[in-house]
């Protein structure tokens, strides 16, 4: 069984804190991209001892983010698999003030992770063919919108991004690669 396309909407703040952990997104994000893999698959993925992958997939199983995937016909290897492609969660503004904390907690993991891997790329980027090197963008522009259009826009782009996301592996190009994509939109302070 394959994750499903439809994002996974956070509604529990005791999962939302349990998933802002920089580990949990990594493997989280690993087997999303990747498909199944087990404990030892990936933590030389991700550079963790087997025993600190192993929690931490345990925690992210508690929590339905993952779960089993279909064990091979031969071995004890355990493979995991994420339960859905992507997440969403809101703000919380009308919700308790624990689901606003842990969704403020998550988005700050959340932009922490996607900061930091935009760094290493720049760090990393002579590493690159050039045209690799020419294709990555780093985009900041302004617009005037009210929420409605904020929203309008979110859904183009996660439809643009999921376009490309979903293509099955026999149409992509050849010399394609995973590409981090992240953006925000946020109103300016007045």
């Amino acid at each position: 069984m394959s994750a499903p396309d439809v994002p996974a909407e956070l509604v529990n703040p005791v999962a939302m804190r349990a998933l802002a952990h920089p580990l949990r997104l990594k493997l989280l994000r690993e087997l999303s991209l990747h498909g199944p893999a087990t404990a030892t698959q990936l933590a030389q993925r991700v550079g963790v001892s087997v025993p600190a992958a192993g929690y931490h997939l345990q925690q992210l199983a508690k929590y339905g983010f993952i779960e089993d995937a279909e064990r091979p016909e031969r071995g004890r290897d355990r493979p995991w698999q994420a339960r859905a492609r992507g997440l969403r969660w809101s703000a919380g503004t009308d919700r308790s003030p624990d689901f606003v904390a842990a969704s403020r907690l998550l988005r700050e993991q959340f932009t922490a992770e996607a900061l930091s891997a935009l760094n290493s790329y720049w760090q990393s980027e002579d590493e690159h063919s050039p045209q690799w090197r020419e294709a990555a963008f780093l985009l900041g522009d302004t617009a005037y919108m009210d929420p409605h259009d904020v929203q309008e826009f979110n859904e183009q782009l996660r439809a643009l991004i999921a376009r490309f996301r979903d293509r099955p592996a026999h149409k992509q190009p050849p010399g394609a690669k995973p590409v981090r994509l992240f953006g925000f939109g946020v109103p300016e302070r007045s």
